[in-house]
């Protein structure tokens, strides 16, 4: 078969060749961006992964330190001192958590032991967690029971 094209049918072909080359271009820097970002984001992801890792082994160095401590002073009870609803101290005794708080201005007046979680209005207050033997773990004494992340024990 033969087929004749004329200079209008080569040049219409001309252009969709040109329209499609340029869409195969627009589509390969969209494709290109999307990988890019995606590899970004792979990067932050796995250096936010590696930072949590170093932190999670410190952070068990420390449990590890403190459970020897506590083991070796055979403590039964301990009292978190919290200021403004944010952990600020552990001690051995409310009476030591009070006179820590003393020693930054805290005003005996506005203490009170915590019966539920504390709050960012609370300045300064005390929560005592006891040793609980069953669960080899220090448990929060009041009711309810404080969320303590990863655990005082």
């Amino acid at each position: 078969m033969i087929r004749i094209v004329t200079k209008v049918r080569l040049a219409r072909l001309a252009a969709e060749t040109e329209r499609a080359r340029r869409r195969a271009v627009e589509v390969q820097e969209k494709a290109d961006a999307v990988s890019s970002t995606y590899f970004r984001t792979v990067a932050e992801l796995t250096g936010r992964a590696v930072q949590a890792e170093e932190a999670k082994a410190a952070y068990a160095d420390v449990v590890t330190a403190l459970r020897a401590e506590l083991d070796a002073r055979d403590l039964r009870e301990v009292v978190l001192l919290v200021r403004y609803g944010q952990p600020h101290s552990i001690h051995r005794s409310v009476h030591a958590a009070k006179a820590c708080a003393g020693t930054h201005g805290a005003d005996p007046a506005f203490w009170r032991p915590c019966s539920g979680p504390p709050t960012a209005s609370d300045a300064w207050a005390t929560i005592a967690f006891i040793f609980d033997e069953a669960v080899d773990a220090f448990m929060c004494s009041v009711t309810p029971s404080l969320p303590v992340p990863g655990g005082v024990g």
